[in-house]
């Protein structure tokens, strides 16, 4: 703890306010748009359910057993919830505070590594890379993962370096154990796997074969047993399905087979690794042709000293090449990365750094050019016209971001050489940008999510008429079983549920029949959720129905008039 105070105390005053800034503009968006389908109503409903229920082992999505991921996230979502209620910025809070938790640990290690003006490059350039800043802005598992192996990479490092003494190194390893151990209760094993092939790899390239005596292996197998082997056990004793579904399935069947419909080529991380580092790409590229140069990056090795630079690159390397030998890909699986670019590049020395930045200004200023060029083109493609009207509305939005993107990037090119400021105008640039953009999105989010219809329906009261039926026909939407505050009944639709579906089919109809049966013999009020066309299907097979909401997506109807004048809001479904 000394320490700890000892390195925050060295922390400048403008750096504080620097810190300030970046709170600010992590959490002041939080709230300003629906939660997206599918992951945020996914991610959101889960933990919603765990408040309802109680049942705080069993993940269930929609009452459906739901086992593609640990609980971490979940908890961590649940707890916010009981803490300040259900809403979209509480959803997302614990997110965006893992991000910042995750930015406070980089800037201590890098002020005990390197110093001030490292540690404040290093900080500004993981809390406004595009792809970090965006993990803690949307209700994702990625930020958690990412968080977690950032802490524990931090902690390794610094346990590691020739400084600790044995007591701090056992505690920063402890640490570090702690952080894999959250990061295996958020994804599962890549939170092992990840960490264990760089260590491996490193020692290898660094012929460095004491590093492995140094890890406090005891220990370690201590904190994994304490705090992540209870869920794994108590959910197996609860569901005995869990194991087949969560190990075999969910990690080695989506590594090795292409069946989870992501594929992509072998090069597919590369652009969305310089889009991720957007607008710091040049600060990297400029620290690598530093390091080369001086042959930094060789891999001798003397004493107990860790090559901080050397296990960084390693650290991105095996992490980029185990997802692009995966059968499944997505753009978010290489976060981890960042972190570890961020340490990478906080030695840059001085004299490397203004032309860095000045083609970081430049890129933005390209970037802020492209987008102004693209935006008269961009109504015209089906994507944006699937939005419907309310996109063209939204369109000045688009044009101040690219203004942001143009002037803060001219800023930057002019005044590079002022880096303190260059820095922290180009983090406000991103936050900025970024701002506009959820903007846009907000004024658009009836395209992406089901709030603005359902609690146009319930007069955003929850739970919605529990003892009421409420049908989803032909679809699920994630975000309907959260605004509506309670599960709906699936009809005809399976998707990632079908275990839960599975393991309860009493839950379900299975067949659109036996759904239009139901719905003619029932004496009660029932709802149901549909599209468009399997509304329009249902009405050319004079099933009735009484149309309460509609937006470009869905139409939720009823079976009697309902009893409230809110519900006949919509009365035509707008034009697809």
């Amino acid at each position: 703890m000394r320490n700890l105070l000892t390195s925050l105390r060295r922390v400048p005053r403008w750096t504080a306010l620097f810190l300030v800034m970046f709170a600010i503009g992590w959490l002041a968006s939080l709230e300003h748009r629906g939660l997206f389908i599918p992951d945020e109503g996914r991610y959101a409903e889960i933990p919603r359910e765990m408040v309802a229920t109680g049942d705080w082992v069993t993940p269930r999505l929609n009452d459906l057993k739901y086992f593609e991921k640990p609980p971490m996230q979940y908890w961590l979502t649940a707890a916010s919830f009981v803490a300040f209620g259900e809403d979209e910025w509480t959803a997302r809070l614990p997110i965006a505070l893992l991000g910042l938790i995750g930015l406070a640990m980089l800037l201590l290690t890098c002020l005990r590594l390197h110093g001030p003006r490292a540690a404040l490059l290093a900080t500004a350039m993981l809390g406004s890379t595009w792809g970090y800043y965006l993990a803690g802005q949307y209700l994702t598992l990625d930020m958690s993962l990412t968080a977690f192996l950032g802490i524990a990479m931090c902690a390794f490092l610094l346990a590691q370096s020739e400084t600790s003494h044995p007591g701090m190194q056992r505690r920063w390893m402890a640490l570090a154990w702690v952080g894999v151990a959250c990061g295996l209760l958020s994804k599962g094993l890549i939170a092992l796997i990840l960490p264990a092939l760089s260590l491996a790899a490193y020692s290898v390239v660094a012929r460095d074969k004491a590093i492995w005596r140094r890890l406090h292996l005891m220990d370690g197998v201590v904190v994994l047993a304490v705090l992540a082997l209870p869920w794994f056990v108590l959910v197996q004793q609860r569901n005995p399905e869990f194991f087949s579904f969560f190990f075999i399935r969910e990690h080695f069947e989506r590594f090795l087979q292409p069946g989870h419909s992501r594929p992509g080529a072998w090069w597919y991380y590369l652009p969305i690794l310089i889009l991720a580092l957007t607008p710091w790409a040049p600060v990297v590229l400029a620290r690598a042709r530093q390091l080369l140069s001086t042959r930094a990056l060789s891999p001798a090795h003397s004493g107990r000293s860790l090559n901080v630079p050397l296990f960084c690159v390693i650290w991105t390397a095996v992490t980029v090449l185990f997802f692009s030998v995966s059968q499944s890909k997505l753009p978010a699986y290489i976060l981890p990365t960042l972190p570890a670019l961020a340490i990478f590049c906080a030695g840059l020395p001085r004299a490397h750094l203004p032309k860095a930045l000045r083609q970081s200004g430049i890129s933005l200023l390209l970037l802020g050019l492209v987008l102004l060029v693209a935006l008269p083109v961009i109504p015209a493609s089906q994507k944006f016209q699937r939005i419907g009207a309310t996109a063209l509305f939204a369109m000045p939005w688009l044009y101040l971001g690219a203004a942001v993107l143009i002037g803060g990037g001219a800023v930057a090119w002019q005044w590079s050489r002022h880096c303190r400021a260059t820095i922290l105008g180009l983090s406000v640039t991103t936050f900025l940008f970024w701002g506009l953009m959820f903007g846009f999105l907000h004024q658009t989010d009836a395209a992406f999510s089901s709030e603005r219809m359902i609690e146009r329906l319930t007069n955003d009261t929850k739970p919605f008429r529990p003892g009421i039926a409420f049908y989803s026909v032909g679809q699920f939407d994630h975000s309907l079983p959260f605004y509506l505050g309670r599960p709906v009944t699936l009809v005809a639709t399976r998707g990632e549920l079908g275990l839960g579906i599975d393991s309860e089919p009493q839950k379900v109809i299975e067949r659109i029949e036996d759904f239009q049966r139901r719905w003619l013999h029932e004496a009660n009020q029932a709802y149901a959720s549909m599209t468009p066309d399997q509304y329009r299907r249902f009405l050319d097979d004079g099933l009735p129905m009484v149309k309460v909401q509609a937006d470009r997506r869905l139409v939720v109807v009823s079976r009697h008039h309902a009893h409230t004048t809110d519900l006949a809001a919509a009365d035509l479904i707008p034009p697809l």
